[in-house]
Order: C-alpha cells, then structure tokens, then sequence
C-alpha cells in the first residue's frame, strides 16, 4: 500500500470514528426533533390519507395509473438530481484525500452512498405503508397486500438510489434518459396494456387491491441487477465531478445555515450558455415590449431551467384542478399547487430579482424603479397564465371537472404566487434583531423565528394555495392571504436599502 494510500485510509477511519459523546448528542436531537416536529406531521399525514376522502382517493381506479405515473418521474427526477448532487458525497477535502488515493470508489464513498440510500429508500417504504395501510384500515385490502406492496416500495427506494448515482455517474446522458422515463411513464399510465413491458408499470400492477407476483418478482430481478451495477456506478465517478459537486453543496449548506435560501439556491444555478450571441435588448416601440423580449431570450438560454420552469406551472395547474374534484382533498391540494408554482416562478423571475436589487441605488436606465419592476413583471406574468390556463383546460377535459372554478383558482393563485416571488426578491439580508433570543419557558423562540423570516414566502404560497382551492367556500381566508401579501410586499418595497 501506497504512502498516498495510508494516508487516505487514516483519513477515512478518522471521519468514521465518532466519541461516545457525540452519538449521545446526536441520539438525543434526533429523538426530540422526531417527537416535535416529525410525530405530529406523521400523525396529520396518516389521519389525511385514512379519511373517508383520502381513501376514496387512494382507491379509485385511476390510483394505479398515478402510481406509475409518479414512479416514473421519481425515477427521472433522481437522474437529474443526480446530476447536479449525488448520492457520493463527501466534504471537499475528504473527497480530494480519497478520490486522489488508491482506494477503491466503492470503499471510499460506500458509506454516504447507503446512508443517502437508506433516506430514500425508508421515505418511499413509508409511503407504501401509507398508501396500503389506510386502504387496509377501511377493509379494502388484505394484510398481504399491505405486505406485498411494502416490498415493492423499498424496491422502488433501492432503483431510485441506483438511478440517483447514476445521474452522478453519468450526467451527460442523464437528461435525455429522463426525458425518455418521463415520456414511457405518460404513455404507460394513459395506456395500462403497456405497463407489464416497463418497471414503473410493475408498480402499478402490485397496487393494493391489484397486485400480482409476476410484477414482483419482475421489480425484484431489476432491483438486483441495479444494486450489481453500483460498484461499476461508483468507478466510473471522475475526480473533477465529485470535487465540483462536495464544493457547491458545501457552500450551499454554509449559505443556508446562515438562512439565505435564495443564495444557496443561485449555487446551483447553471451558466446559459445557448443564444449568447442572440442581441437580447433590442429598441421596440414600447419600452415594455423591449423588457418582455428581453426577459424571454435571457430565459430561453437556459433552456433547461426554462424546461423545469414550465413544467412546474403545468404540475401546479393539474393539482389545482383536481383539488376541485369530488372526494378530494382540495385545500391539500391547493398547498401543494402553490409550493410547485413559487418553485416553478423562479427561473421565470430573473428579471424581477434584478429589479429589486437596482431598486435601491441611483436608476440605471433612466426610468424609476417602479416601473422597471412592472416591466420585468410582463414576462412572467404572461408565461404564468398561459400556462396555467392550457393546463388547467386540458386537466378539466380530461377528468371531467367544469373549468370555470379551476380557471378562476388559477388565475388567483398565479397572481398571489408572483406577489410572492416579489416580496421575496425584495427580503433582503436577515435582520439584526431577529438575532436577539426570546426567552419562554418553552425555550428560546428566537431560531423559530428566523426560521419563519427565512421560509415565509413558502409558507405563505402554501397558505394561498390552500385558499385559492377554497377560494368559493372560505373566501375570508383568500382575502386574508391576499392582504398579508400585498402588506408584506409594500412594506419591503417602502424600506428597501
């Protein structure tokens, strides 16, 4: 063995040893947090899906066609995700001490790669067991389906895992595999005679209530041979990627420590590199025609984030139709919507984040800041209700649900979620005074409250999403999150600088 070699392994042992002390510490926080914060969500979750409405949902006969649907694009999603932070994962200097070594790939990062499988693979199991367990609860389903189906959810983990590290492996071919994965799950799902010729359809066969053992013994052999194919995963890991990737996860998480989220975010944001030589402002009649152009051509050079983008809106338009349908549980529904639309507003509002940055200084284009915030509000706006309306029109088509009420949702929700990507431009660096501690015998409140500055905007997007889906039976809600909004808005507008 090497001197390079030794000095790796010393390195790598030295990482694994942990003091009595610190298991102890870290035993005591995981226990607390999972009976204050974990235990109560759970409980909510649970109580949701084994309500009358939440069964009617999880077992309508549209439920295993979803299914499929979904594993299809968790598949795709950790290809992608893969790309951009995998599995193997180590700080940038144990991943330099290692990668530079003569230790195998698969020794030296085993460990993150099954502690991040181990994540994924208990998170789609409990699904699994919710999903089966509260059809159980109702008599719907038998203790062997529950258990049949369990399996198929810590086989659906293990496949997601594998295909998360070879997004990392292979980020090049990622994309298009993806797109691929995305495609069969839409075909298969709309046509159930192609589900028993693809692995995500095998899903949908073992539903609970469906299942069948030719599906699960199927999804049992490709499992095997994806956890054959890690080691071969893991050499094929270049020295350049694992280092590009421990270092904006490690600045991402020094940024996010500190509560600026928007920052840590802009770590993963990818240069544009198509149309740099495509003249963005070009002079128009109307100065607000020159911005919107030139806000669709700086957003069409990243076609990736554009790509993901809309497909955000059109996941956000689907859920706030069907939060309108029988059996449902809408304002759920209308929470999630508002989460994917905030998400999928953000490559669209680069121009509003620039806006409110040269807000307050001295104008650089010769009009006032108001105005160069209402011009750069055009291309978003306009993208947003488009696309919200073509997907809100073909869902209601599709599931038979009238579409004067989702289009109303929509167009609200659009609006509240653009005020809110506004307000959140205009946040600004943390305050000062939140760093003070409130003393309660509770404890200090002082984190809880930075953590509500920091995460405002979801919440208040998940807060108008749920009232927008509810908008015709509580529209004191909407109008309250409305006003919250535009207060918070002005109010940073007023003070910003």
């Amino acid at each position: 063995m090497s001197f390079r070699s030794r000095g790796a392994m010393r390195v790598w042992r030295a990482r694994n040893v942990r003091t009595s002390g610190d298991r102890g510490y870290l035993t005591y926080m995981v226990v607390m947090v999972g009976l204050v914060a974990v235990a109560p969500v759970a409980r909510a979750v649970w109580l949701s899906a084994a309500s009358a409405d939440g069964v009617a949902l999880l077992g309508s006969a549209a439920a295993p066609g979803v299914t499929v649907l979904v594993v299809a694009t968790l598949w795709a999603g950790a290809l992608l995700i893969g790309r951009e932070r995998g599995p193997a994962l180590l700080p940038p200097f144990l991943t330099h001490a290692l990668a530079t070594s003569d230790m195998a790939r698969s020794d030296a990062f085993r460990g993150p790669v099954l502690r991040a499988g181990a994540l994924v693979t208990a998170a789609t199991t409990l699904f699994a067991v919710l999903v089966a367990g509260s059809l159980m609860s109702h008599g719907l389903v038998d203790l062997l389906s529950v258990v049949t189906f369990t399996v198929i959810g810590t086989m659906t983990g293990v496949i997601t895992t594998v295909a998360w590290l070879a997004g990392q492996s292979f980020p090049r071919a990622a994309v298009p595999v993806a797109l691929g994965l995305i495609g069969l799950g839409v075909a298969s799902a709309s046509v159930p005679a192609l589900q028993p010729f693809v692995p995500w359809g095998w899903v949908g066969i073992a539903y609970p209530g469906s299942g069948s053992p030719h599906a699960v013994a199927a999804l049992f052999a490709v499992t095997v041979a994806a956890v054959v194919t890690v080691p071969v995963l893991m050499t094929r890991l270049s020295l350049a990627e694992l280092a590009s990737q421990a270092t904006r996860w490690d600045a991402a998480t020094v940024h996010a420590t500190g509560m600026d989220f928007n920052t840590a975010a802009a770590v993963y944001q990818g240069r544009p590199r198509l149309g740099r030589r495509i003249r963005a402002v070009r002079p128009m009649g109307r100065m607000s025609g020159t911005f919107l152009l030139r806000d669709a051509i700086g957003a069409a050079r990243a076609p990736g984030r554009l790509i993901a983008a809309v497909l955000a809106l059109v996941c956000a338009g689907a859920l706030i139709t069907f939060a309108f349908a029988p059996a449902t549980p809408g304002w759920l529904l209308g929470a999630a919507a508002g989460l994917v639309a905030f998400a999928g507003l953000g490559p669209l509002t680069d121009g509003v984040r620039h806006a409110a940055s040269v807000a307050s200084d001295f104008p650089l284009y010769g009009i006032s800041d108001e105005h160069l915030l209402a011009n750069h509000l055009l291309f978003p706006l306009a993208v947003t209700v488009v696309v919200l309306l073509a997907a809100v029109c073909v869902c209601s088509v599709a599931a038979g649900i009238g579409a004067g009420a989702p289009i109303l949702s929509s167009l609200a929700l659009g609006t509240l979620t653009l005020s809110a990507r506004i307000s959140n431009a205009l946040k600004g660096p943390l305050p000062p005074v939140l760093l003070t501690p409130i003393p309660t015998p509770m404890g200090d409140l002082g984190a809880a409250s930075r953590m509500a500055w920091a995460m405002d905007a979801l919440l208040l997007t998940a807060l108008a999403g749920a009232a927008t889906a509810m908008m015709f039976h509580a529209p004191a809600l909407l109008t309250g999150v409305s006003v919250t909004l535009l207060a918070v808005g002005i109010n940073r507008w007023r003070h910003r600088g």
